[in-house]
């Protein structure tokens, strides 16, 4: 820590007006007390959040990869992979002291999947499919966070003081409460995902298995796009969201939203189309735009909480011609569902849909008067 007294702080406050000059004076007199370098000052593009990004781990200590792969007991290829993996920039001189600390600390860490037995390949989806899920996480406390210390007129100085303070109070508790929401998550997984006779006398996962699938997205969102504000689009494709993980409920699972779409799957057909009913009138009731649902039902395979396979394809495409406030579901669905009670059907004809190669019977789904 250093009093200022010895730092050149000669050129921090070039090129501002006068009530500029001053307002980044007294934030640059603030950051020396806090510890930080003229050069750290000059280097940031945001000089006000140095010490929020310091308490998130910007500590200024850098190391190489060879040192974190001696740390860790892994070689330096394997550390490149999984800090490709985290979307790390790559090191071409493994000695040089490029890496920040936290930065190398979070890619050697992921190790502990390894070491769990977990195989390479595995690994290295599994850690891009946890910056995936962090990416959009990170991206709303960002937003969250500013909107809560920005201030009309608000001093390069306050904002700096309040993005340390929110940090100081938000780090310690938003590692336990993931941690906490993954074992939920987990948790819940491995109550509703029970393994078969047939996988545990293989003593393996099968590639792909049956399952159905429903995407919904609300109609004319595009041209909605053009008359309402950013805000408003994104309150409804939240609202959808909320609603769809409401009605989501074992063993159908909610499985992403998709900007003005939500998929759900289920590895039975009847309780899918139930949950894509009473999503349409919950979308309804909730005055969003009407929805258009289309369901499918195949074989297909689940990597990282995601679905891929004909049944998904198929169902997006049925999705994109069903009309506003419709469930349409192919034939597949149909013979799974078609005779169970509290159901309605009515016919829609054979189409052509792109990228599917042989025609699909369609059939609206609706519920039974009786």
């Amino acid at each position: 820590m250093t009093d200022g007294s010895d730092v050149d702080v000669e050129g921090l406050a070039d090129g501002l007006d006068e009530a500029a000059r001053i307002a980044h004076e007294q934030l640059v007199a603030w950051l020396i007390e806090r510890g930080f370098s003229a050069d750290q000052i000059r280097g940031s593009a945001t000089p006000a959040f140095l010490p929020a990004a310091r308490r998130l781990g910007d500590d200024g200590r850098f190391v190489s990869a060879r040192k974190v792969a001696e740390s860790a007991g892994i070689d330096i290829e394997l550390l490149q992979r999984l800090q490709d993996a985290i979307g790390l920039p790559r090191v071409e001189d493994p000695d040089a002291a490029v890496l920040l600390h936290a930065d190398a600390e979070a890619a050697s860490r992921a190790k502990l999947f390894l070491d769990m037995g977990i195989g390479l390949e595995e690994t290295l989806a599994l850690v891009r499919a946890v910056m995936a899920g962090l990416t959009p996480v990170a991206a709303m406390l960002r937003e969250a966070a500013l909107k809560a210390i920005l201030r009309p007129g608000a001093t390069e100085l306050e904002i700096a003081q309040a993005s340390e303070k929110l940090a100081d109070m938000s780090v310690p508790a938003v590692g336990p409460m993931l941690d906490d929401l993954l074992r939920v998550e987990m948790r819940r997984l491995f109550e509703i995902s029970a393994v078969t006779e047939a996988e545990r006398v293989a003593g393996e996962l099968p590639g792909a298995r049956q399952i159905t699938v429903a995407f919904a997205d609300l109609a004319g969102f595009t041209l909605l796009g053009e008359t309402l504000p950013p805000e408003e689009l994104q309150r409804l494709a939240n609202r959808l969201t909320e609603l769809a993980r409401e009605v989501a409920v074992g063993p159908v699972r909610f499985v992403k939203s998709i900007g003005d779409a939500v998929m759900l799957v289920s590895p039975t057909a009847i309780p899918l189309l139930n949950a894509a009913l009473d999503l349409s009138d919950a979308a309804a009731a909730a005055d969003l735009p009407s929805l258009r649902t289309g369901i499918a039902s195949g074989r297909a395979i689940s990597r990282a909480g995601d679905w891929f396979g004909t049944p998904v394809n198929v169902a997006s495409r049925v999705t994109a011609i069903a009309n506003p406030r419709s469930v349409l579901v192919e034939e597949a669905t149909w013979t799974l569902a078609g005779g169970a009670a509290g159901f309605a059907w009515t016919r829609h004809g054979a189409r052509r849909l792109k990228g599917i190669r042989d025609e699909v019977a369609l059939f609206i789904a609706s519920r039974s008067s009786d």
